[in-house]
C-alpha cells in the first residue's frame, strides 16, 4: 500500500509526463556548451523562469567570463535557515559549433545534447519541487536550488558559490544522471587534471652522441606515470602529448596532459607524492620537468553521512515499489566539493540513461517522473528525520 503522501505526489506527476518532456526538449534545444556564454545566459533565463514559477525567490547571478547562474530558495531558506541544497548544472560538453543539437524521442527513450548530463536532472529537480509546492510541503522546508554553468570544465567560477551555499546544510542532492541499474551515487573518486612539461636542449639529430631530448625524457616519465595505476584506488591516464618541431631536430620541449582519479584523501596524498617523485627524477641528462595542476576535485568517499542519505532515499524507493542500489562512480561532479565540506550528499538523482558526452546520449522517458517522485519524497523524509532527531 503506497502511503498517502507518496500517492499524492505520484498523482500530481503522472498527468504531467508530457509537460516534463516538453520542458526537457525546450532546455536541450538551447545550445549551452560550457564556453558558449550567450547560450548559457539563455539557459539561465529559462531556468530562472521555471524556478520563479515554483519558488518565492529565484534570481539570475551574472558572471562576466562564464555563463550566468541561477539560485532559487523557499522562504525558510531565504530567511537564512539551513536545510537541503539541490545542485544541477546547465552546461554541456558540446561546443557552440557542434552538429549535435536536436532533441528526439521514441516510445522508450529521449535523445539529445545534455538530455542525460544533465538537463534531464534539472527537469527532475524542478518537477519534484512542483509536486511539493502543489501539496504545500515546501512552506516549512529550507530548500536552496543552485544551477551552475561551468561544471563540465571543473566549476572554476561556481565552486566558491556552491561551497558557500552548501556549508552547514543538512544534506545536498545532486542531479547527475542515474545509473543503468537505477542506482544513485554515494561515492565518487576525486580527480586531478595536470600538465607535465619537460625541457631539454635543441640540437641537430645527425650529430649523434648524448642528447638532452625532451621527448625521450617524457617517454620515461609516461611509463612511470602509467605504472601508478593500481586497479582500484588510483587510476591515471596520459591522454595527450606534444613535442618537437621535426624529425631531424632534438626536441627541446615536450608536454603531456594527465588525468588522475583517487578514491580517498589518503589515495590523493600517495598519488601526489608519487607524481612529485616521478617529476623530479631525471632519466635523460640535461632535462628538467615541471608538473602543474590545472583543475581538481576532492574525493567523495562513501561516508556514513552519504550512506545514511541513501538509506533514507532507498526507503522512499521501496515505498514507491522498487529498490535503489548505491554506486561508487569514477567520474567527478560538484558533489565532490560538497562532500569536501563534510555535508552528506547523494548524487545520481537524475533520470536513468547512458552514453553521455557522445551523440548517442539518452535517457529512459519513464525515469524522468519516477526520479522526480523519488526526489520529492526524499526531500520530505530528510526534513522529517532532521526534525524528529
Amino acid at each position: 500500500m503506497i502511503p498517502a503522501m507518496h500517492d499524492a505526489i505520484l498523482s500530481y506527476l503522472e498527468p504531467r509526463r508530457r509537460e516534463a518532456l516538453d520542458l526537457l526538449q525546450r532546455l536541450v534545444e538551447i545550445q549551452s556548451g560550457s564556453r558558449n556564454k550567450p547560450g548559457l545566459d539563455r539557459m539561465a533565463v529559462d531556468v530562472a523562469e521555471v524556478l520563479g514559477g515554483i519558488l518565492p525567490e529565484a534570481r539570475i547571478l551574472p558572471f562576466t567570463e562564464h555563463g550566468n547562474m541561477v539560485q532559487g530558495m523557499t522562504l525558510p531558506a531565504a530567511r537564512g535557515e539551513k536545510g537541503i541544497v539541490l545542485v544541477g548544472h546547465m552546461d554541456t560538453v558540446f561546443p557552440a559549433d557542434t552538429s549535435f543539437t536536436a532533441f528526439r524521442e521514441d516510445e522508450e527513450r529521449c535523445f539529445g545534447p545534455g538530455v542525460y548530463d544533465m538537463k534531464g536532472g534539472l527537469v527532475v529537480a524542478f518537477y519534484a519541487l512542483k509536486a511539493l509546492s502543489q501539496l504545500g510541503l515546501l512552506e516549512e522546508i529550507p530548500v536552496t536550488v543552485l544551477c551552475n554553468s561551468d561544471e563540465e570544465i571543473g566549476s572554476p567560477a561556481s565552486r566558491p558559490w556552491i561551497e558557500e551555499q552548501a556549508k552547514g546544510a543538512l544534506a545536498a542532492l545532486v542531479f547527475e544522471g542515474g545509473g543503468a541499474n537505477n542506482d544513485v551515487v554515494t561515492g565518487r573518486k576525486g580527480r586531478l587534471g595536470m600538465h607535465l612539461t619537460v625541457r631539454g636542449r635543441a640540437g641537430h639529430a645527425a650529430k649523434g652522441g648524448a642528447k638532452a631530448s625532451a621527448i625521450l625524457e617524457l617517454a620515461h616519465k609516461i611509463i612511470a606515470l602509467e605504472g601508478l595505476n593500481d586497479g582500484r584506488e588510483i587510476t591515471l591516464n596520459v591522454g595527450q602529448i606534444t613535442g618537437g618541431i621535426g624529425p631531424n631536430t632534438v626536441p627541446e620541449l615536450a608536454t603531456a596532459a594527465l588525468d588522475a582519479r583517487f578514491l580517498t584523501p589518503d589515495g590523493q596524498l600517495r598519488l601526489e607524492q608519487n607524481l612529485a617523485r616521478i617529476a623530479a627524477k631525471e632519466s635523460v641528462g640535461g632535462t628538467s620537468t615541471t608538473l602543474s595542476v590545472q583543475s581538481g576535485r576532492p574525493a567523495m568517499p562513501q561516508s556514513e553521512g552519504n550512506r545514511r542519505l541513501w538509506s533514507i532515499a532507498r526507503e522512499q524507493a521501496h515505498l514507491l515499489g522498487y529498490d535503489l542500489p548505491e554506486e561508487l562512480r569514477s567520474g567527478v561532479s560538484d558533489a565532490n566539493f560538497i562532500a569536501g565540506l563534510g555535508v552528506p550528499v547523494l548524487d545520481g538523482l537524475g533520470p536513468v540513461g547512458d552514453l553521455d558526452h557522445s551523440d548517442l546520449e539518452f535517457i529512459l522517458k519513464d525515469s524522468l517522473c519516477a526520479r522526480a517522485a523519488l526526489t520529492a519524497t526524499t526531500i520530505t523524509a530528510i526534513w522529517n528525520h532532521a526534525q524528529s532527531g
